[in-house]
């Protein structure tokens, strides 16, 4: 079961103590995930045109490829109360821990702008705050059960003091569950370099982002690569915007599964995700 938008209407017309205790825990399928992030893009992009919505809905494949690591990861979401979506920009992977916790969970949001995605808030019932640090964030000690930041840590100014950060948010035990980083291997970058498309600046290999969580207070519990057929998600128009390239990729992502867990070809994909665990001290 999931919930709907038609229960997450009612669900925001209720107190905080009667969400809490609302809806049950439910599992969410693929199919169900993706029906309603489909409907919320549509219904924002009908607020307002946005390019980089556009960019990030414009085929199913990259709706696909967020709810495939979301759910590689949500095994640690379960039992979270408080939950941030560091940088979340419209907040979809918030969307989808509440319909995976129902109105169990309070959930947070935190990006540099000014938050103007009204559709994907309000499903969320997502409590938004604009940034003004370029890594201080504006929350407790120890506040957060998880926090789930999906390509955010290449674009922050300083990622280690950025993940010094978190781990003060983060309470003892919780989890920093980072999704999207680009792989510094990654074939999909190579050739946007070469092809002078839009492309990142900075990038990760899997030994390196290892070795900066366990030195910043994490504990890797779960990594590997994601993302092995491309999505066109550039904000640039050209072939990105071709139908016959859209169906095309749409057609192929159902073989990305298997490829993402295929070694060694796994190692050139597009993105490498780890999932940490805060601890106050290591021990053999």
């Amino acid at each position: 079961m999931v919930y709907s938008a038609k229960d997450l209407i009612s669900y925001k017309m209720l107190t905080r103590s009667q969400k809490l205790n609302a809806f049950p825990h439910t599992h969410a399928t693929p199919a169900e995930y993706e029906a309603e992030l489909v409907r919320l893009y549509m219904q924002q992009l009908q607020l307002a045109h946005d390019d980089y919505l556009h960019s990030h809905s414009r085929n199913r494949a990259l709706i696909r490829r967020q709810i495939s690591i979301f759910e590689r990861c949500q095994d640690f979401l379960l039992d979270v109360e408080t939950f941030l979506d560091w940088g979340c920009r419209h907040a979809a992977d918030a969307c989808m821990v509440r319909m995976l916790r129902g109105g169990a969970v309070k959930l947070y949001g935190c990006d540099v702008d000014e938050g103007s995605y009204k559709a994907f808030y309000d499903f969320a019932d997502l409590q938004y705050s604009q940034l003004t640090h370029a890594w201080r964030l504006p929350y407790e000690d120890n506040q957060f059960d998880a926090v789930f930041g999906s390509g955010v840590l290449e674009h922050v100014a300083n990622d280690s003091e950025s993940l010094k950060e978190l781990y003060r948010i983060i309470r003892p035990g919780g989890h920093f569950i980072m999704t999207m980083l680009p792989n510094k291997l990654s074939y999909t970058e190579w050739l946007n370099r070469r092809l002078k498309n839009p492309h990142h600046l900075r990038l990760y290999s899997l030994q390196e982002i290892h070795y900066m969580f366990m030195h910043h207070g994490f504990r890797p519990m779960r990594y590997g690569y994601h993302q092995m057929i491309p999505t066109l998600s550039s904000p640039k128009g050209g072939i990105f915007d071709l139908p016959f390239a859209n169906t095309l990729v749409e057609r192929l992502f159902s073989m990305n599964g298997v490829l993402e867990r295929l070694w060694p070809v796994n190692r050139i994909s597009t993105n490498i995700f780890m999932v940490g665990r805060k601890v106050e001290a290591f021990h053999g």
